[in-house]
């Protein structure tokens, strides 16, 4: 304890007593002071069913495009009521999540766990993924996977134009393509897709220094018609690391091709259409040397909606219309297909033709 001597304004004295606080609790007090506050406890919601996520997204940053990676997105129904999740959906097909638990009571958690498959991607990809749920205030909520794909073999595309072709002559068409590693080693190559039996390839020589080239050629004996093919491409190379990798890439070749008949349109498209909506389009075929011909036959062949019609009716110049009508189901959502056969007295390929019928009716 120290005595504190005040001089008064009369002149006279006063003594005080002081007692000392320790200049550690002082510090100690200070302390205690700076210290941030405590994050705020997760909402709950009192109104029905809500779900909340730990996170709204994640970067899986550079990546091959042979390497599959996988996460998690932990949430938790935030609630006050059941919640239950009714289906989760990716925005392609290359991302896979799958939820641990689909009904949550209030305050349980639950992890959502998504696999990327980066096969065929380059460059930036953001993926999206869609929670429905019977959640009040957020029945569809999105969270995203991020990532920078790598490609093992670059491709400047992936999709081959090849355009208008005559039926009987051959057709090729030659790619670039830049692996990782310059010994790429090609070990096969196929045809797949409708029409791939109709194709092959080849790997070119070319002079030195100069990007490596595949041929793509399509036999003469091709259909009619719109034509859709793949060229894959099978090899095995060596990373960075000096792993060796075996690694498969595909090339789309995709074009139409016609003889002594042709169409105005090698596919007919409906568009967007509604539930339980009508339809009528139609598509002319004619032979660009005026002669004549006779549509014997037509057929809707696997249709993926009932009540699709076809007819071919003759016009006064020799050619046909052919006219498709119908009136989709009321139920019905997704895609409109169908294959439209046209039989013909037109001797050889074109004795038969097939026009593809598409078209969809969106899902929201």
């Amino acid at each position: 304890m120290r005595v504190l001597v005040v001089v008064l304004a009369n002149g006279t004295m006063a003594y005080m007593k002081l007692l000392l606080i320790p200049i550690v609790l002082i510090s100690l007090s200070m302390s205690n002071c700076s210290q941030p506050e405590e994050e705020p406890a997760v909402v709950v919601t009192n109104n029905g069913p809500a779900i909340t996520l730990e996170v709204a997204e994640r970067d899986f940053g550079t990546i091959w495009d042979f390497q599959s990676v996988t996460t998690t997105f932990p949430f938790t129904n935030t609630g006050d009521k059941v919640l239950v999740l009714n289906r989760l959906q990716a925005g392609c097909g290359c991302t896979v999540p799958v939820a641990d638990k689909t009904v949550l009571q209030p305050g349980e958690t639950g992890t959502i766990t998504v696999t990327f498959d980066p096969t065929g991607k380059t460059n930036k990809q953001d993926k999206k993924v869609t929670i429905f749920s019977n959640a009040t205030d957020d029945p569809e909520k999105a969270f995203w996977i991020r990532s920078y794909v790598n490609q093992f073999v670059n491709t400047p595309t992936k999709f081959l134009s090849l355009n208008e072709m005559v039926l009987g002559q051959e057709k090729t068409i030659d790619f670039e393509f830049f692996p990782f590693d310059p010994d790429f080693k090609i070990l096969s190559m196929s045809g797949i897709g409708k029409h791939g039996q109709f194709i092959s390839g080849e790997e070119l020589v070319v002079p030195e220094g100069a990007p490596r080239r595949i041929r793509i050629t399509v036999n003469p004996n091709m259909p009619w018609g719109a034509f859709h093919s793949q060229l894959e491409i099978k090899g095995e190379g060596f990373t960075a690391e000096g792993e060796k990798r075996a690694h498969t890439f595909a090339m789309f070749a995709n074009g139409k091709s016609f003889g002594n008949l042709r169409a105005d349109n090698h596919i007919m498209s409906l568009g967007s259409k509604k539930q339980g909506e009508s339809y009528y389009i139609k598509n002319r075929i004619y032979r660009p040397d005026g002669e004549p011909f006779k549509v014997l036959n037509t057929a809707v062949l696997q249709p993926t909606v009932p009540g699709i019609n076809l007819s071919a009716v003759p016009n006064l110049d020799g050619s046909y219309e052919l006219i498709v009508t119908g009136t989709l189901p009321s139920s019905h959502r997704g895609p409109i297909n169908a294959e439209l056969m046209i039989q013909t007295d037109m001797p050889g390929q074109e004795e038969v033709l097939k026009i593809r019928l598409a078209g969809v009716v969106p899902k929201r």
